[in-house]
């Protein structure tokens, strides 16, 4: 198929009362199709793609896994041209702010915001910010609540690399306790930690920065029923953007501190910040590590995950806690069947976070080559995605010759 053709037909229209986006769409026979290739060009090449793993989730073929090298988005088999990957990227077909308004139009109940610790010391010491997502999942586990997390850990063979895992105990969350500044792909990756588990149909809690739980919701709504694990709690990170691995390490190197002397990173205050096992490696502001950010970031609007249940960070709260904005009631009823695992208080003054939030807003929509609308249609079809692209610094870009074997095989 040219790149003049149609391919728009196939997508969902935009859901309104009483509408459920799965009734247009069939998933096995599109009218038009967009392949992975497209994908490709327009995201992954363009340097856009923000490794959120909602191509691969989306896949019903298992045509899209996860680039040894690179940790990116790649075909590993035969595309059958559906579609989804298109869809569902919150870069290219899916309208990631519309799924953010369906959500908290839908949502049941209200939101507050709270500064919480974990009650216990071994969360403290291997969480961040006094270890209030971890005592959270942790209490979740032990009232039965869920059956698991998907959380990051840091590979054990390169130093701040962070790899999705499901964490089905204590020990393990403590395992998976801090920060990854690197994406890992989780949303792709709940089959295979499933998989490898012994857990049959699990509730799970996803913990994940805003994109990822963009992506989960999308699926969740408008995805076809009965498709993988029941999410049953999701968890933002705050985030106005996550890092490149390697170029992350490069500029840690640049400035003086070996990645393998790195106990653990944190950004707060405008700063970057590099800690040893009892010292400071590295401080210096933020900026001096854009050129390691994913520039796909600056794309996305949603600073607290406002599709999650509950959102973390460290923004507003004291140094020792982290801030939750607990939204609906599933972010309220977790928050209470765990709260013997923490220590919570109302935020008070969430002027820091409000005003971090609009300027993360503002930015993106500066930086969005289309048009930021909440209220626009649910799909952006590939022809409109290319019109507000092209002639841009974000244009879809040809493929990689290293992956061009890939497309004369499967595409």
């Amino acid at each position: 198929m040219s790149k003049g053709e149609n391919r728009t037909d196939h997508l969902p229209r935009s859901p309104g009362v009483g509408d459920d986006p799965r009734e247009h769409k069939d998933t096995n026979t599109p009218p038009g199709k967009i392949r992975f290739r497209d994908l490709d060009e327009a995201v992954i090449e363009a340097d856009r793609c923000i490794q959120c793993g909602s191509c691969a989730a989306a896949c019903p073929s298992d045509s899209i896994g996860i680039d040894e090298i690179d940790g990116k988005p790649t075909l590993v088999k035969m595309c059958t041209g559906c579609s989804r990957c298109w869809d569902f990227c919150p870069r290219s077909g899916l309208r990631y702010e519309r799924v953010i308004e369906e959500t908290e139009a839908n949502r049941e109940g209200s939101t507050s915001a709270y500064a919480v610790r974990a009650d216990d010391d071994s969360a403290r010491e291997a969480g961040q910010d006094g270890g209030a997502v971890t005592a959270l999942l942790a209490g979740l586990l032990e009232a039965g609540e869920i059956d698991g997390a998907v959380v990051a850990r840091e590979r054990e063979d390169e130093p701040l690399r962070g790899e999705a895992m499901l964490a089905t105990s204590r020990e393990e969350l403590l395992e998976s306790g801090g920060s990854i500044f690197n994406q890992t792909m989780q949303l792709g990756e709940i089959d295979r930690v499933v998989g490898e588990s012994d857990l049959d149909d699990p509730d799970l809690a996803l913990v994940g920065t805003p994109c990822v739980i963009q992506g989960a919701k999308a699926l969740e709504s408008f995805g076809r029923p009965g498709e993988g694990s029941e999410i049953a709690l999701t968890v933002a990170l705050f985030c106005t953007r996550s890092f490149e691995y390697d170029r992350l390490t490069s500029l840690l190197v640049e400035h003086g501190v070996e990645p393998e002397a790195v106990d653990h990173l944190d950004v707060a205050d405008g700063k970057l910040f590099a800690y040893g096992e009892s010292e400071t490696l590295l401080e210096t502001d933020v900026e001096a590590f854009d050129a390691a950010g994913l520039p796909g970031c600056e794309e996305c609007a949603d600073f607290t995950g406002r599709a999650a249940d509950i959102a973390a960070g460290n923004v507003a709260s004291p140094d020792d806690a982290t801030t939750f904005v607990v939204r609906g009631e599933r972010g309220a009823d977790a928050l209470d069947a765990a709260a013997s695992e923490l220590e919570i208080e109302d935020l008070g003054d969430d002027t820091a976070l409000r005003k971090l939030a609009g300027w993360n807003r503002r930015k993106a929509e500066e930086t969005l080559p289309r048009e930021f609308d909440p209220e626009g249609d649910l799909s952006i079809g590939y022809e409109q995605h290319r019109e507000r692209y092209d002639d841009t610094d974000r244009a879809p870009q040809s493929h990689n010759p290293a992956r061009a074997y890939q497309y004369e095989r499967w595409c």
